[in-house]
């Protein structure tokens, strides 16, 4: 099972951290390769000056890291990826992220397909990263919809046969540098 449209390239194999999942539930894997495929998207978009990137690190994961400045109205840095067509995951009762962090709260962010286009809005659940590795449990259940970090109502039900997009984010006014170290990102 795999999210992105296609599978980056083999890389020679390094000391890696401790991993939770099996193979069989993982939808993404944060090797060497795996930033080509995701997109920082900022504050920038609405004037402001956070700043985010996506790296790999020699551990074999990557690192979501940067500042975010509240200057500007800004406030949030965010990474995001696409599926080639929407992934159905209604086999399963939610999302999985193995991370460590800085103690900052993150969202897990997906968008999904209703009526042939990709949702305006977001569906996004909550996680608290700690120092430790540790695999964070997000059913379907606790994704609530948002649209430019507002709770939306009235919008229909989370599609999780259509899942589009995923992504990461961080927001409310969680200002200065963050760092968020992640191994995979699989279904439960």
């Amino acid at each position: 099972m795999s999210f992105y449209s296609s599978e980056p390239a083999s890389s020679s194999p390094k000391e890696t951290a401790p991993q939770q999942e099996s193979s069989e539930n993982v939808l993404i894997r944060f090797g060497d390769d795996a930033p080509q495929f995701w997109q920082v998207v900022n504050d920038g978009v609405m004037g402001g000056i956070s700043q985010s990137r996506i790296r790999p690190l020699e551990a074999g994961h990557a690192a979501f890291e940067g500042v975010v400045s509240l200057e500007n109205n800004g406030g949030f840095a965010s990474i995001r990826t696409r599926a080639s067509r929407p992934v159905d995951l209604s086999g399963f009762a939610g999302l999985t992220i193995h991370a460590k962090g800085d103690g900052k709260v993150y969202c897990l962010r997906i968008k999904t397909v209703e009526n042939g286009r990709v949702t305006d809005y977001a569906w996004e659940a909550r996680f608290t990263a700690g120092p430790e590795w540790q695999t964070h449990q997000l059913s379907f259940d606790d994704f609530r919809p948002v649209f430019r970090g507002r709770n939306l109502r009235g919008v229909p039900p989370l599609r999780s046969a259509a899942i589009f997009e995923i992504g990461l984010m961080i927001r409310d006014e969680q200002q200065g540098p963050f760092a968020l170290e992640v191994m995979t990102l699989g279904v439960f």
